[in-house]
């Protein structure tokens, strides 16, 4: 069997990971010349998220062989509005690098995967699918697969990310919501480290020619005067895919629009769907069927979103203080009940 994966990010390699375990051998396309994000960050996996797993690493290291050491686990998390701030403590999952360096997650997941990786290289997926027997296209974004099948964009955002100096509490991941500069996205800084962090500003809906003008702005309006190492830029869209196997071709992580459509984050699904992709072609298994615990996430997420994209700066000063009151952070942060799920049954009582 000849297996063809393009991408060689978190879900890619997942994949071939897998792969591997179930006796298959793979090559590997990747566009950089090295395993990696170009620009070093911090990113998370949060429990809240992936419940009813309690433990992300445990769950990879437990169900599918994978170990990932993450960079620290995240046991607060400080919410600001532009009137309230909250802070929650507890066990909130972990802090995650993303970046070439060797402890990254991308490097990580690269020393358990023997089959060769071809840099500098980007393959048309319709030539390889008439090589291969099956195609994975990880490539980090859904632009092929729009393409093919039905497509409903939920929300288009510019991200602006600095690395910064000063000193931060490594177990801490603090948030921003102002309309005035994020729209309805958010603001952020988690650590690398005590004297290291990454702040990132998320702004949904905007054009990129104002991107920089929101950044000043959030930089001006929250008083933050650290020193910044590096900064960059990325846009970064999400949607639903209708399919997301078509003919050989299988699409994993981004590429398949599994990217949570309300914060942002993608790595737990970046990773079980290259794992579901790897196992379907294995064993024939219905991939659409695997993924739907996936996609019927995301669009609970999108529902979500729908109702953040109408917030006022008020109602995130009433969302910070809610989340702030004991029962409620307990209920939310503190056990392993599936708010996204049953609070999704609400949404449709709140205007």
């Amino acid at each position: 069997m000849k297996v063809a994966i393009i991408g060689a990010g978190i879900s890619g390699l997942a994949c071939a990971h897998e792969l591997e375990r179930l006796g298959i051998t793979c090559v590997i396309f990747e566009r950089k010349n090295a395993i990696g994000t170009i620009q070093p960050n911090i990113g998370s996996f949060l429990n809240m998220e992936d419940r009813p797993i309690k433990d992300p690493v445990y769950y990879f290291r437990r169900t599918y062989g994978i170990s990932l050491t993450p960079v620290e686990k995240m046991t607060k998390i400080i919410m600001h509005s532009p009137m309230y701030t909250s802070t929650v403590k507890g066990n909130h999952g972990y802090f995650v690098l993303r970046s070439k360096d060797a402890d990254s997650l991308d490097n990580q997941l690269a020393r358990g995967v023997k089959s060769k990786v071809n840099f500098n290289a980007d393959p048309d997926y319709k030539e390889l699918s008439r090589e291969f027997d099956f195609v994975v296209v990880a490539t980090g974004n859904s632009g092929i697969l729009e393409k093919l099948t039905e497509w409903k964009t939920t929300v288009t955002t510019w991200i602006k990310g600095a690395t910064i100096l000063g000193n931060f509490e490594p177990h801490t991941a603090e948030m921003w919501f102002n309309t005035d500069y994020a729209r309805s996205g958010y603001g952020y800084i988690m650590p690398f480290d005590k004297t290291k962090a990454s702040l990132v500003l998320i702004t949904t809906y905007a054009q990129h020619g104002e991107l920089d003008s929101l950044w000043q702005l959030f930089l001006k309006t929250e008083r933050f005067s650290y020193e910044m190492v590096e900064t960059y830029e990325l846009e970064l869209n999400t949607g639903i895919a209708k399919e997301h196997k078509i003919d050989n071709v299988y699409f994993v992580g981004n590429a398949a629009g599994f990217l949570d459509p309300l914060l942002g984050l993608g790595a737990f699904h970046a990773l079980e769907s290259g794992i579901y992709a790897a196992r379907s072609i294995a064993t024939g298994e219905d991939y659409e069927k695997m993924v739907k615990t996936i996609t019927d996430k995301v669009q609970m997420l999108s529902d979500y979103r729908d109702k953040l994209d109408k917030f006022s700066n008020s109602d995130y000063d009433r969302m910070v203080k809610i989340l702030g009151m004991p029962l409620v952070r307990h209920i939310v942060y503190n056990t392993n009940i599936d708010v996204i799920k049953y609070g999704h049954t609400m949404l449709k009582f709140i205007k």
